[in-house]
Protein backbone atom coordinates (compact mmCIF):
# COMPACT_ATOMS: atom_id res chain seq x y z
CA UNK A 1 0.00 0.00 0.00
CA UNK A 2 1.50 3.45 -0.51
CA UNK A 3 1.88 6.18 1.84
CA UNK A 4 0.51 10.17 0.52
CA UNK A 5 2.89 12.44 2.38
CA UNK A 6 0.37 15.28 3.04
CA UNK A 7 1.47 18.34 4.49
CA UNK A 8 0.79 17.96 7.73
CA UNK A 9 2.99 14.83 7.41
CA UNK A 10 5.92 15.67 6.09
CA UNK A 11 8.90 15.39 8.32
CA UNK A 12 10.36 18.55 10.12
CA UNK A 13 13.35 19.96 8.93
CA UNK A 14 16.35 18.09 9.16
CA UNK A 15 19.76 17.79 7.56
CA UNK A 16 19.33 14.06 7.95
CA UNK A 17 18.29 12.42 4.68
CA UNK A 18 14.92 10.30 4.46
CA UNK A 19 12.89 8.25 2.22
CA UNK A 20 10.56 11.57 2.33
CA UNK A 21 13.27 14.02 2.54
CA UNK A 22 15.92 14.28 -0.45
CA UNK A 23 19.10 15.87 1.17
CA UNK A 24 21.48 18.19 -1.33
CA UNK A 25 24.90 16.77 -1.80
CA UNK A 26 27.78 18.01 -4.16
CA UNK A 27 27.12 15.57 -6.53
CA UNK A 28 22.99 15.65 -6.36
CA UNK A 29 20.27 14.47 -4.07
CA UNK A 30 20.79 11.90 -1.23
CA UNK A 31 18.03 9.52 -0.19
CA UNK A 32 18.44 7.58 2.99
CA UNK A 33 16.21 4.57 2.72
CA UNK A 34 16.35 2.72 6.37
CA UNK A 35 16.19 -1.15 5.65
CA UNK A 36 13.84 -3.04 8.83
CA UNK A 37 16.28 -4.78 10.60
CA UNK A 38 18.92 -4.63 7.92
CA UNK A 39 16.79 -7.18 5.93
CA UNK A 40 15.96 -6.91 2.42
CA UNK A 41 14.32 -9.56 -0.05
CA UNK A 42 15.34 -9.66 -3.78
CA UNK A 43 12.19 -7.81 -5.10
CA UNK A 44 13.17 -4.91 -2.80
CA UNK A 45 17.07 -4.84 -4.04
CA UNK A 46 15.26 -4.58 -7.58
CA UNK A 47 13.78 -1.53 -6.51
CA UNK A 48 16.83 -0.02 -5.19
CA UNK A 49 18.81 -0.44 -8.08
CA UNK A 50 16.23 0.52 -10.47
CA UNK A 51 15.54 3.93 -8.45
CA UNK A 52 19.25 4.62 -8.57
CA UNK A 53 19.37 3.75 -12.14
CA UNK A 54 16.31 5.68 -13.32
CA UNK A 55 16.77 8.69 -10.49
CA UNK A 56 20.19 8.79 -9.17
CA UNK A 57 23.66 8.26 -10.53
CA UNK A 58 23.85 5.34 -9.91
CA UNK A 59 25.33 4.89 -6.50
CA UNK A 60 24.34 2.95 -3.62
CA UNK A 61 26.08 3.09 -0.10
CA UNK A 62 25.58 1.17 2.70
CA UNK A 63 25.39 3.33 5.68
CA UNK A 64 27.31 2.28 9.47
CA UNK A 65 23.87 2.06 10.58
CA UNK A 66 23.09 -0.69 7.81
CA UNK A 67 20.70 1.17 5.44
CA UNK A 68 21.17 1.64 2.22
CA UNK A 69 21.61 5.70 0.89
CA UNK A 70 20.96 6.49 -2.97
CA UNK A 71 23.13 9.46 -3.93
CA UNK A 72 22.89 11.78 -7.19
CA UNK A 73 18.93 11.84 -7.65
CA UNK A 74 17.41 15.33 -9.29
CA UNK A 75 15.73 17.97 -7.95
CA UNK A 76 12.83 17.10 -9.05
CA UNK A 77 13.04 12.86 -8.74
CA UNK A 78 11.97 12.51 -4.95
CA UNK A 79 8.14 11.91 -5.54
CA UNK A 80 9.01 8.89 -8.10
CA UNK A 81 11.83 7.70 -5.46
CA UNK A 82 9.50 7.74 -2.58
CA UNK A 83 6.19 6.15 -4.50
CA UNK A 84 8.80 3.14 -5.58
CA UNK A 85 10.18 2.51 -2.57
CA UNK A 86 7.25 2.21 -0.08
CA UNK A 87 6.10 0.36 -3.18
CA UNK A 88 8.38 -2.22 -2.15
CA UNK A 89 7.79 -2.21 1.16
CA UNK A 90 10.32 0.01 2.56
CA UNK A 91 7.91 2.67 3.87
CA UNK A 92 7.57 3.04 7.34
CA UNK A 93 4.18 2.55 8.67
CA UNK A 94 2.80 6.15 8.60
CA UNK A 95 5.15 9.07 7.52
CA UNK A 96 5.99 10.06 10.33
CA UNK A 97 7.36 6.98 11.39
CA UNK A 98 10.58 6.91 8.78
CA UNK A 99 12.79 8.76 10.84
CA UNK A 100 12.46 7.26 14.14
CA UNK A 101 13.09 3.54 12.32
CA UNK A 102 17.08 3.46 13.65
CA UNK A 103 16.51 -0.14 16.05
CA UNK A 104 19.70 -2.19 15.22
CA UNK A 105 20.10 -5.73 15.52
CA UNK A 106 23.57 -7.64 14.56
CA UNK A 107 23.64 -9.28 11.34
CA UNK A 108 23.57 -12.44 12.43
CA UNK A 109 20.58 -12.29 14.57
CA UNK A 110 18.81 -15.38 14.64
CA UNK A 111 21.57 -17.64 13.28
CA UNK A 112 24.75 -16.67 14.81
CA UNK A 113 26.29 -19.95 16.72
CA UNK A 114 27.15 -17.74 19.85
CA UNK A 115 23.67 -15.96 20.77
CA UNK A 116 21.65 -16.25 23.83
CA UNK A 117 18.24 -14.79 22.16
CA UNK A 118 17.22 -14.57 19.07
CA UNK A 119 16.62 -10.55 19.13
CA UNK A 120 14.05 -10.41 15.70
CA UNK A 121 11.13 -10.82 17.79
CA UNK A 122 12.14 -7.99 19.98
CA UNK A 123 13.23 -5.65 17.88
CA UNK A 124 10.36 -5.83 15.18
CA UNK A 125 7.93 -5.23 18.15
CA UNK A 126 10.24 -1.93 19.48
CA UNK A 127 10.00 -1.40 15.51
CA UNK A 128 6.08 -1.20 15.04
CA UNK A 129 5.66 0.31 18.56
CA UNK A 130 8.13 3.71 18.22
CA UNK A 131 6.48 3.85 14.57
CA UNK A 132 3.20 4.16 16.15
CA UNK A 133 3.93 6.52 19.16
CA UNK A 134 3.69 9.99 18.77
CA UNK A 135 6.23 10.66 21.15
CA UNK A 136 8.58 8.83 19.33
CA UNK A 137 8.04 10.60 16.19
CA UNK A 138 9.44 13.63 17.18
CA UNK A 139 12.40 11.93 18.07
CA UNK A 140 16.13 13.10 16.08
CA UNK A 141 16.71 11.16 12.80
CA UNK A 142 19.56 9.59 14.81
CA UNK A 143 17.95 8.73 17.56
CA UNK A 144 19.09 5.47 17.42
CA UNK A 145 18.35 2.17 19.90
CA UNK A 146 20.37 -1.32 19.68
CA UNK A 147 18.83 -4.86 20.62
CA UNK A 148 21.92 -6.97 21.16
CA UNK A 149 21.48 -10.86 21.88
CA UNK A 150 24.94 -11.79 22.76
CA UNK A 151 25.73 -12.44 19.21
CA UNK A 152 29.66 -14.23 17.98
CA UNK A 153 29.19 -11.04 15.75
CA UNK A 154 28.27 -7.87 17.13
CA UNK A 155 28.24 -3.83 16.63
CA UNK A 156 29.52 -3.33 20.07
CA UNK A 157 31.38 -0.28 18.86
CA UNK A 158 28.58 1.82 17.85
CA UNK A 159 27.12 4.19 20.27
CA UNK A 160 22.90 4.38 20.90
CA UNK A 161 20.83 6.25 22.58
CA UNK A 162 19.43 3.08 23.89
CA UNK A 163 21.13 -0.09 24.09
CA UNK A 164 20.14 -3.51 25.35
CA UNK A 165 22.19 -6.60 25.53
CA UNK A 166 20.97 -9.89 26.80
CA UNK A 167 22.65 -11.03 29.67
CA UNK A 168 20.57 -14.63 29.57
CA UNK A 169 16.93 -15.66 28.02
CA UNK A 170 15.29 -13.65 31.02
CA UNK A 171 17.10 -10.76 31.59
CA UNK A 172 18.64 -7.96 29.22
CA UNK A 173 21.23 -4.93 30.67
CA UNK A 174 20.17 -1.79 29.37
CA UNK A 175 22.40 1.50 28.80
CA UNK A 176 22.04 4.73 27.81
CA UNK A 177 23.59 7.25 25.42
CA UNK A 178 26.67 4.38 24.63
CA UNK A 179 27.29 1.02 23.57
CA UNK A 180 27.89 -2.62 26.04
CA UNK A 181 30.46 -2.71 28.10
CA UNK A 182 33.21 -4.85 26.90
CA UNK A 183 36.11 -4.06 28.44
CA UNK A 184 37.09 -2.74 32.20
CA UNK A 185 36.98 1.00 31.97
CA UNK A 186 33.96 1.11 29.59
CA UNK A 187 30.84 3.11 31.09
CA UNK A 188 28.77 0.07 32.99
CA UNK A 189 25.04 -0.72 32.16
CA UNK A 190 22.82 1.02 33.85
CA UNK A 191 20.29 -1.61 34.95
CA UNK A 192 19.07 -4.78 34.54
CA UNK A 193 15.28 -5.51 33.47
CA UNK A 194 13.02 -8.79 32.28
CA UNK A 195 13.43 -9.56 28.39
CA UNK A 196 9.52 -9.51 27.98
CA UNK A 197 9.66 -5.96 29.49
CA UNK A 198 12.06 -4.35 27.39
CA UNK A 199 9.65 -2.48 24.62
CA UNK A 200 7.98 -1.19 27.55
CA UNK A 201 11.21 -0.05 29.05
CA UNK A 202 12.40 1.16 25.90
CA UNK A 203 9.31 3.60 25.51
CA UNK A 204 9.64 4.73 29.27
CA UNK A 205 12.88 6.11 28.71
CA UNK A 206 12.10 8.17 25.57
CA UNK A 207 9.07 9.43 27.27
CA UNK A 208 11.39 10.37 30.43
CA UNK A 209 13.72 11.66 27.57
CA UNK A 210 11.10 13.77 26.43
CA UNK A 211 9.67 15.23 29.50
CA UNK A 212 13.37 16.34 30.48
CA UNK A 213 13.62 18.85 28.12
CA UNK A 214 13.98 22.30 28.37
CA UNK A 215 16.19 22.58 25.38
CA UNK A 216 14.84 22.13 21.54
CA UNK A 217 18.54 22.11 20.68
CA UNK A 218 19.11 18.54 22.47
CA UNK A 219 18.32 16.04 20.23
CA UNK A 220 20.00 13.39 22.18
CA UNK A 221 20.34 11.10 25.44
CA UNK A 222 24.21 12.34 24.96
CA UNK A 223 23.33 16.08 24.71
CA UNK A 224 20.73 15.83 27.86
CA UNK A 225 23.25 13.94 30.22
CA UNK A 226 25.97 16.63 29.04
CA UNK A 227 23.96 19.44 31.25
CA UNK A 228 21.76 17.12 33.08
CA UNK A 229 23.18 14.76 35.33
CA UNK A 230 22.47 10.76 34.61
CA UNK A 231 21.71 9.91 38.01
CA UNK A 232 18.59 11.96 37.18
CA UNK A 233 17.77 10.93 34.40
CA UNK A 234 17.69 7.16 36.24
CA UNK A 235 15.58 8.85 39.23
CA UNK A 236 12.71 9.90 36.77
CA UNK A 237 13.32 6.06 35.31
CA UNK A 238 12.78 4.46 38.51
CA UNK A 239 15.72 2.16 37.49
CA UNK A 240 17.26 0.51 40.27
CA UNK A 241 18.59 -3.11 39.28
CA UNK A 242 22.45 -2.37 39.00
CA UNK A 243 24.62 -4.16 36.74
CA UNK A 244 28.10 -2.60 37.34
CA UNK A 245 30.29 -5.38 37.64
CA UNK A 246 28.67 -6.89 34.24
CA UNK A 247 30.77 -7.24 30.99
CA UNK A 248 29.53 -8.01 27.55
CA UNK A 249 31.67 -11.03 25.86
CA UNK A 250 34.28 -9.75 23.17
CA UNK A 251 32.54 -10.39 19.50
CA UNK A 252 34.76 -11.96 16.70
CA UNK A 253 36.12 -10.12 14.05
CA UNK A 254 33.66 -8.53 11.29
CA UNK A 255 31.61 -10.84 9.11
CA UNK A 256 33.48 -11.27 5.77
CA UNK A 257 34.20 -14.58 4.11
CA UNK A 258 32.16 -18.03 5.05
CA UNK A 259 30.93 -17.79 8.16
CA UNK A 260 28.89 -20.63 9.90
CA UNK A 261 25.39 -20.78 11.58
CA UNK A 262 23.68 -22.30 14.25
CA UNK A 263 21.65 -24.34 12.27
CA UNK A 264 24.60 -25.65 10.21
CA UNK A 265 23.87 -24.14 7.65
CA UNK A 266 26.44 -21.30 6.25
CA UNK A 267 26.52 -17.65 5.24
CA UNK A 268 28.95 -15.66 3.12
CA UNK A 269 30.09 -12.26 4.11
CA UNK A 270 31.09 -9.67 1.43
CA UNK A 271 32.09 -6.16 1.19
CA UNK A 272 31.36 -3.76 -1.64
CA UNK A 273 34.52 -0.98 -1.95
CA UNK A 274 34.60 1.40 0.55
CA UNK A 275 30.60 0.60 0.91
CA UNK A 276 29.29 1.40 -2.56
CA UNK A 277 27.63 -0.57 -4.35
CA UNK A 278 26.31 -0.78 -7.88
CA UNK A 279 23.08 -1.58 -9.12
CA UNK A 280 24.14 -4.44 -11.21
CA UNK A 281 26.10 -5.51 -7.53
CA UNK A 282 23.11 -5.43 -5.81
CA UNK A 283 20.87 -7.07 -7.99
CA UNK A 284 23.41 -9.90 -8.36
CA UNK A 285 23.95 -10.36 -5.18
CA UNK A 286 19.92 -10.70 -4.05
CA UNK A 287 19.68 -13.36 -6.93
CA UNK A 288 22.40 -15.39 -5.23
CA UNK A 289 20.53 -15.06 -2.13
CA UNK A 290 17.19 -15.53 -3.97
CA UNK A 291 18.74 -18.86 -6.04
CA UNK A 292 20.92 -20.41 -2.89
CA UNK A 293 19.39 -19.48 0.10
CA UNK A 294 16.36 -17.94 1.59
CA UNK A 295 15.68 -14.54 -0.47
CA UNK A 296 17.57 -13.01 2.20
CA UNK A 297 20.16 -10.26 1.65
CA UNK A 298 21.68 -9.02 5.69
CA UNK A 299 22.95 -5.46 5.95
CA UNK A 300 25.81 -4.60 8.19
CA UNK A 301 26.90 -2.00 10.03
CA UNK A 302 30.39 -2.39 8.40
CA UNK A 303 29.15 -0.96 5.46
CA UNK A 304 29.02 -4.79 3.85
CA UNK A 305 26.01 -7.90 3.50
CA UNK A 306 25.90 -10.82 4.21
CA UNK A 307 24.03 -14.03 1.94
CA UNK A 308 23.32 -15.98 4.33
CA UNK A 309 21.63 -19.95 4.41
CA UNK A 310 23.59 -21.84 2.52
CA UNK A 311 24.22 -25.54 2.18
CA UNK A 312 28.65 -25.61 2.69
CA UNK A 313 28.36 -27.08 -1.08
CA UNK A 314 27.02 -23.94 -2.18
CA UNK A 315 29.98 -21.66 -0.22
CA UNK A 316 32.81 -21.62 -3.07
CA UNK A 317 29.90 -20.81 -5.65
CA UNK A 318 28.52 -17.98 -4.14
CA UNK A 319 31.88 -16.44 -3.13
CA UNK A 320 32.74 -16.70 -6.55
CA UNK A 321 30.20 -15.21 -7.74
CA UNK A 322 30.14 -12.34 -5.96
CA UNK A 323 33.61 -11.72 -6.34
CA UNK A 324 32.76 -11.27 -9.84
CA UNK A 325 30.41 -8.87 -8.86
CA UNK A 326 33.17 -6.88 -7.86
CA UNK A 327 32.46 -7.56 -3.78
CA UNK A 328 35.46 -8.31 -1.63
CA UNK A 329 35.14 -11.60 0.39
CA UNK A 330 38.84 -12.18 1.59
CA UNK A 331 38.57 -10.82 5.33
CA UNK A 332 42.46 -9.77 4.99
CA UNK A 333 42.16 -7.76 2.36
CA UNK A 334 42.73 -4.01 2.72
CA UNK A 335 39.23 -3.25 1.26
CA UNK A 336 37.22 -5.60 3.40
CA UNK A 337 37.80 -3.64 6.62
CA UNK A 338 38.57 -0.12 4.82
CA UNK A 339 36.41 3.12 5.36
CA UNK A 340 35.74 6.07 3.48
CA UNK A 341 33.00 9.09 3.45
CA UNK A 342 32.36 10.63 -0.05
CA UNK A 343 35.03 13.48 0.54
CA UNK A 344 35.24 16.41 -1.24
CA UNK A 345 33.60 15.22 -4.71
CA UNK A 346 29.93 14.54 -2.52
CA UNK A 347 30.23 16.73 0.40
CA UNK A 348 30.98 20.17 1.09
CA UNK A 349 33.27 19.86 4.22
CA UNK A 350 35.42 17.50 2.71
CA UNK A 351 39.01 18.67 2.29
CA UNK A 352 40.12 15.57 0.01
CA UNK A 353 38.59 13.03 -2.54
CA UNK A 354 38.04 10.56 0.22
CA UNK A 355 37.47 7.37 -1.61
CA UNK A 356 39.98 8.26 -4.66
CA UNK A 357 42.76 8.32 -1.81
CA UNK A 358 41.40 5.14 -0.40
CA UNK A 359 41.90 3.12 -3.40
CA UNK A 360 45.12 4.74 -2.85
CA UNK A 361 45.93 2.74 0.12
CA UNK A 362 44.56 0.00 -0.99
CA UNK A 363 46.84 -0.89 -3.53
CA UNK A 364 49.68 -0.44 -1.32
CA UNK A 365 48.45 -1.77 2.15
CA UNK A 366 49.75 -5.55 2.59
CA UNK A 367 47.19 -7.93 3.75
CA UNK A 368 46.62 -7.28 7.42
CA UNK A 369 43.02 -7.07 8.20
CA UNK A 370 43.64 -3.77 9.75
CA UNK A 371 40.47 -1.30 10.15
CA UNK A 372 41.61 1.92 7.64
CA UNK A 373 39.56 5.05 8.14
CA UNK A 374 39.70 7.43 5.32
CA UNK A 375 38.36 10.95 6.23
CA UNK A 376 37.50 13.83 4.39
CA UNK A 377 37.45 16.08 7.17
CA UNK A 378 37.71 15.91 11.28
CA UNK A 379 33.91 15.48 10.89
CA UNK A 380 34.68 11.61 10.96
CA UNK A 381 31.04 11.06 9.89
CA UNK A 382 31.68 7.58 7.84
CA UNK A 383 32.95 5.83 11.51
CA UNK A 384 31.40 5.94 14.86
CA UNK A 385 33.90 3.81 16.22
CA UNK A 386 38.13 4.83 16.19
CA UNK A 387 39.64 3.19 13.32
CA UNK A 388 43.23 1.05 14.17
CA UNK A 389 44.35 3.70 11.35
CA UNK A 390 42.69 6.94 10.61
CA UNK A 391 43.49 9.12 8.07
CA UNK A 392 42.11 12.97 8.21
CA UNK A 393 42.19 14.96 5.14
CA UNK A 394 43.41 18.16 5.40
CA UNK A 395 44.19 19.14 2.12
CA UNK A 396 43.22 17.60 -1.24
CA UNK A 397 45.41 14.40 -1.06
CA UNK A 398 47.01 15.11 2.42
CA UNK A 399 46.46 13.69 5.08
CA UNK A 400 47.22 13.73 8.60
CA UNK A 401 47.28 10.24 10.07
CA UNK A 402 46.75 8.42 13.55
CA UNK A 403 47.24 4.97 14.97
CA UNK A 404 44.66 3.81 17.72
CA UNK A 405 46.03 3.06 20.36
CA UNK A 406 45.52 3.16 24.34
CA UNK A 407 48.58 5.81 25.06
CA UNK A 408 48.01 8.39 27.84
CA UNK A 409 47.07 11.58 25.62
CA UNK A 410 46.53 9.98 22.84
CA UNK A 411 43.54 12.03 20.78
CA UNK A 412 40.33 11.73 19.38
CA UNK A 413 41.59 9.39 16.48
CA UNK A 414 44.77 8.16 18.87
CA UNK A 415 48.39 8.91 18.68
CA UNK A 416 49.00 11.08 15.29
CA UNK A 417 52.34 9.31 13.31
CA UNK A 418 52.36 12.18 10.11
CA UNK A 419 51.02 15.42 9.78
CA UNK A 420 50.33 16.21 6.12
CA UNK A 421 51.19 14.30 4.16
CA UNK A 422 50.79 13.03 0.50
CA UNK A 423 48.69 9.85 0.06
CA UNK A 424 51.64 8.30 -1.79
CA UNK A 425 53.77 9.15 1.48
CA UNK A 426 50.97 8.05 3.52
CA UNK A 427 50.62 4.91 1.92
CA UNK A 428 54.28 4.35 1.84
CA UNK A 429 53.92 4.90 5.68
CA UNK A 430 51.69 2.33 6.43
CA UNK A 431 52.65 -0.50 3.95
CA UNK A 432 56.45 -0.25 5.55
CA UNK A 433 55.03 -0.21 9.48
CA UNK A 434 52.39 -2.83 9.39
Amino acid sequence: MLVSVSAADRPRASACPGLFRVVAARDGGICRVKIPLGRLAAAQCRAVAEVASSHGSGIIEVTNRANLQIRGIGSTQAPAVAETLVGAGLGPDQPGGDDIRNVMVNPTAGIDTGQIIDTRPLARALLDRVQADDTCCSLSPKFSFLIDGGEDIAVVDHPHDIWLSSLDPEWMAIGFAGRPPVKTGDAPAAGIIRTHEAVDAVLAAVAVFQDMLDDPAITRLRHLFACQSHEAFLRHLGLRSKADDWRRRAPQSRAVGRGRQRDGLAYVGATPPLGRLTPTMLVGAAEMAARYGADELRLTPWQSLLVPHLRESEVTAVTGSLERLGFVCDAEAPLASMIACAGSPGCSAGLSDAKADALVLAETLPHTGRAVHVSGCAKSCASPAVADITLVGVGPGVYDVYANNLEAGAGRFGRQIACRAAIGAAARLLRDNP
